[in-house]
């Protein structure tokens, strides 16, 4: 698949990093007990033939315009940044989680109509 048809029709993300941020790369080593950057994602919804997620996040660094930010992504986003890391030779011996699976609505939907 090519990604520019992926995010066909995906509005773009918002400027999330301060300005002054913005395009120096860098690498941090980060504590997993730290708090400081909080991603919660929820509210799977179902839309036609797509699946979409809320991502919340809540962070006290400095990097961010905000302390609390939402973004909507599709399941398919989630799969093509899964893969790219997985492509990437500077990721090599890092082990990457699996991208989530899709959910399953129909079966959901189906069990709650059975009588029973």
């Amino acid at each position: 698949e090519n990604s520019a048809a992926m995010m066909d029709g995906i509005d773009d993300s918002p400027d999330l990093l301060a300005e002054d941020q913005e395009n120096k790369v860098r690498s941090d080593t980060v504590d997993l007990t730290d708090t400081s950057l909080l991603v919660d994602i929820s509210d799977a919804l179902s839309e036609r033939e797509k699946v979409k997620f809320t991502v919340h996040t809540k962070t006290t660094l400095q990097h961010f315009k905000n302390s609390e930010m939402s973004v909507v992504r599709q399941h398919e986003e989630f799969v093509w940044l899964h893969d790219r890391f997985v492509e990437n030779e500077e990721y090599g011996g890092i082990i990457i989680p699996p991208a989530p699976p899709k959910p399953d609505f129909d079966a959901s939907r189906e069990k709650l109509q059975r009588p029973g």
